[in-house]
């Protein structure tokens, strides 16, 4: 499973911190079971910040190659020629801490999230930087609930709540 995140204009953060998420791109909708917890996490992140999900169609084609290649075009429109971080298995594992510390010091991150079959070669290459959130493996429907989760974990330590004890 590969996720993505943008590097984008620098703007002013909310609630204490310098930099906020705006956007998850992911390619395909999540489970209908995932929705509710999705919404949830969604609702406590806009208490700190704007953010929404952009849902790329998931290509339908048999070679996961080809799948890849055509997803990773959608995601390229989407990137429109800015920076991105690529989080990937196989790079080098963030702790919480360490992701809390990324987000209050780059501004304006937008994320994404591959499909089943992950990112095209072209998406990982062009990469800025390439991080990990944990060497297991979760669908890409998973780890948009997880990406949510340490988010709202993030913003919460940042702001010394209790969520994160």
């Amino acid at each position: 499973m590969i996720l993505f995140g943008l590097l984008i204009y620098k703007t002013t953060g909310h609630l204490s911190l310098s930099g906020f998420v705006r956007q998850i791109i992911a390619i395909g909708k999540n489970a209908q079971f995932l929705r509710d917890a999705e919404r949830e996490y969604l609702a406590r992140i806009r208490h700190f910040t704007k953010i929404e999900i952009l849902e790329l169609k998931e290509d339908k084609s048999k070679n996961p190659k080809e799948i890849m290649k055509k997803e990773g075009k959608k995601i390229k429109n989407a990137l429109k020629g800015r920076q991105y971080i690529v989080l990937d298995i196989g790079a080098p594992a963030l702790s919480t801490m360490a992701f809390t510390n990324m987000l209050k010091e780059t501004s304006d991150i937008v994320f994404g999230i591959g499909g089943p079959n992950g990112l095209d070669e072209e998406i990982i290459k062009g990469a800025q930087k390439r991080i990990s959130l944990s060497r297991m493996t979760f669908t890409h429907q998973i780890a948009r609930i997880l990406l949510l989760e340490q988010i709202y974990r993030a913003y919460s330590i940042i702001n010394n709540m209790k969520y994160h004890k």
